[in-house]
C-alpha cells in the first residue's frame, strides 16, 4: 500500500516542477501496483486541488486533475479519531515543521497500516515507521 502526498501529486501534474521527472518514474511503479493499493485523504485532495487552482488558474484543467484523482485512488476520509490523533502529532512534533494536513497523513497511515508514502517533503523521512518514496 502507498499513500500519495500533495508534493508528489503536484510534481506529477506540473512538468515545470523540479521533481516532475522523478515523480513520473515513481508514478509508473505506483500505476504498475508495485506498492499495492494507492491512497490519499480528502485533506490531500483538498490541498492538491486548491494549490493546483492557485498555480494553474484554469478550472477545466483543475477539474480534470480532481476527477483523475477521484477515479484513480482510494479516498480515505478523515474521521474524528484520526483528526485528534493528527492534532496530537502536530502538537508533539520535535525537529520537524509538519503542517496539520501532513499530521493527518501520518495518523491516517498509522490507522490503516500504510508504510509507504510518495512525497518530496523531507520531514516525512524523520517519522518512524514511514518509508518515503521520493526524497
Amino acid at each position: 500500500m502507498i499513500f500519495l502526498d500533495t508534493s508528489f501529486l503536484l510534481a506529477c501534474f506540473n512538468n515545470r516542477d523540479g521533481h516532475h521527472y522523478k515523480a513520473m518514474r515513481i508514478l509508473r511503479d505506483v500505476a504498475g501496483k508495485k506498492y499495492g493499493t494507492t491512497f490519499m485523504t480528502d485533506y490531500i485532495f483538498n490541498e492538491t486541488v486548491t494549490v493546483s487552482m492557485m498555480r494553474i488558474k484554469d478550472l477545466g484543467k483543475v477539474k480534470w486533475i480532481g476527477n483523475y484523482l477521484l477515479n484513480s485512488l482510494k479516498l480515505i476520509r478523515i474521521e474524528e479519531d484520526v483528526f485528534f490523533d493528527a492534532w496530537s502529532i502536530f502538537q508533539s512534533q520535535k525537529g520537524t515543521r509538519l503542517g496539520f494536513t501532513d499530521c493527518t497523513t501520518i495518523a491516517t497511515m498509522r490507522h490503516n497500516d500504510i508504510e509507504n508514502i510518495a512525497t518530496f517533503d523531507k520531514d516525512f523521512t524523520k517519522i518512524n515507521g514511514i518509508n518515503c518514496i521520493g526524497p
